[in-house]
C-alpha cells in the first residue's frame, strides 16, 4: 500500500469536531497533516455544516475558531452528497442517519473514512467489508497507528501522538 499526499481521507463530522476541540488528539494531528498537504482531505458540505452546528451549540469559541482555521487552511475536496437512489444502495450496510457519509465517501473514491461514531459508522465495518467496498473505515487513532507511518513523507509530517 503506497501512502502519499494523494491518499484520500474522508472526514466524518465527529472527527472534525474532535480535531477542532482537542489540539493534542489524533483528529487534530490528521487535520494538521492535511493542512501541510500530507493527505487529500475530503468531506461534504453537509458534514461540515453538521460539525459547525455541533461546535456552535456545545463547544467553546476557541474550538469554533480552530475549525474555521482548518476550513480555510486545508485544500478540501468537497464531495457532493449522492442522490437518494444512490444512498439506498448502502441502506443494508449502515444506519440511515449515516447513509450520506458512507455513500459520499465511496462515490468520491475515498480510500479511508475516518470517524469516531462507534454506534453507527464503526459498527458498519463488518457489513462494508462483506460488501467488498473499496474503502477502509478507521478511527483517527487506528489510522495513525496503522497507516500514518507508511506515508512516503512520514518524517516531515507532524509527529505522531501516542
Amino acid at each position: 500500500m503506497r501512502i502519499t499526499h494523494r491518499t484520500t481521507i474522508f472526514f466524518d463530522a465527529s472527527v472534525l469536531v474532535a480535531g477542532a476541540h482537542s489540539v493534542q488528539g489524533g483528529s487534530a494531528l490528521l487535520l494538521e497533516a492535511c493542512k501541510r498537504c500530507g493527505f487529500t482531505a475530503q468531506a461534504t458540505f453537509l458534514i461540515i455544516l453538521e460539525a459547525f452546528h455541533t461546535l456552535e451549540r456545545n463547544f467553546p469559541q476557541t474550538s469554533m475558531a480552530r475549525f474555521r482555521s482548518y476550513l480555510g487552511d486545508i485544500d478540501w475536496d468537497i464531495l457532493p452528497v449522492p442522490p437518494e437512489d444512490e444512498l439506498q444502495e448502502y441502506a443494508s450496510l449502515i444506519h440511515p442517519k449515516d447513509l450520506h457519509v458512507l455513500a459520499a465517501a465511496v462515490a468520491g473514491g475515498s480510500e479511508f473514512l475516518l470517524t469516531l461514531d462507534r454506534q453507527h459508522i464503526l459498527a458498519a465495518i463488518p457489513a462494508v467489508k462483506e460488501a467488498q467496498l473499496a474503502i477502509r473505515i478507521l478511527t483517527p487513532g487506528d489510522f495513525i497507528q496503522q497507516i500514518y507511518p507508511l506515508h512516503e513523507d512520514f518524517p516531515s509530517l507532524p509527529p505522531r501522538r501516542e
